[in-house]
């Protein structure tokens, strides 16, 4: 007998049991992975949201404003001279002084455009900020906010005329305009680097939609002064001047943020 001939038998006790197939223990094989090797694949990558500042249709937009404003800027400095007679004064002068020029409607033109965008801008982020969203993507949503907002300047402008126009002469209503124009302006201004701000900083949203609250009503109190002080004769015209605020002031403002609610799905 061969001593280095051992039968089945006697080995088995001492053997691990095997795997025919692979020649390793099942214990092992029960543990492979056939196929490929979930580490080779690496680690999924965690889904970023694009900010808004990053979107080529908002910076477009952006610049085209801002492009068009630095055109008309060339022609800046009697608007800066006139800018704060517009803003405060009520003097009854109809010198060549208050007569604007093509120009400066330029400016003006220029300057609400950035008003409005801006106005989008925080509105699209405001909403965004409160997890509130819309059918559209976020160029489109600011863009129609953008639209919105110009919409609505065009339509206090012509109610401001007709107003003016009933309720007293032509040089107080003009004076009444350009406060109104002078204000959208100062607006502008205050809400630039806030939405400029928001555009690259989201998170930033919920404080910055608060300062532009603050900035509107800054802006509108000082419109509303001006036109109590140009229009305010006697008790009578106090309870017009209160009708007013409740009809151009008030209500518009209500409605359009309500659509806007009602759009972006929030129960109003």
């Amino acid at each position: 007998m061969n001593p280095l001939s051992f039968s089945q038998d006697s080995v088995a006790p001492f053997a691990p049991k095997l795997c025919h197939r692979w020649e390793a223990p099942v214990s092992e094989t029960s543990g492979m992975t056939i196929g490929t090797v979930p580490y080779t694949l690496g680690m999924r990558p965690a889904s970023r949201t694009l900010l808004p500042g990053y979107d080529s249709g908002v910076l477009c937009l952006l610049i085209a404003v801002f492009l068009i404003l630095a055109f008309n800027l060339r022609h800046c400095s009697t608007y800066i001279k006139n800018f704060s007679y517009d803003l405060w004064s009520v003097r009854r002068t109809d010198s060549t002084f208050t007569v604007r020029t093509f120009s400066e409607t330029g400016i003006q033109i220029s300057i609400v455009l950035l008003t409005c965008l801006c106005e989008g801008i925080i509105i699209n982020a405001a909403l965004t900020s409160h997890g509130l969203s819309t059918p559209l993507a976020t160029f489109p949503e600011i863009a129609a906010f953008f639209v919105v907002a110009g919409v609505y300047y065009l339509w206090q402008l012509c109610a401001y005329r007709i107003v003016g126009y009933v309720f007293t002469d032509k040089l107080s209503a003009r004076q009444w305009i350009k406060g109104f124009n002078a204000s959208q302006a100062l607006l502008g201004l205050l809400l630039t680097i806030p939405a400029l701000i928001v555009l690259f900083n989201p998170g930033g949203a919920a404080a910055v939609a608060s300062i532009g609250i603050v900035c509107y009503l800054i802006a509108r109190l000082i419109f509303i002064f001006k036109g109590f002080r140009l229009f305010y004769d006697n008790f009578g015209s106090l309870l017009y001047f209160i009708l007013y605020l409740c009809t151009l002031e008030i209500v518009p403002v209500v409605l359009i943020f309500r659509c806007i609610g009602r759009f972006s799905q929030l129960e109003a």
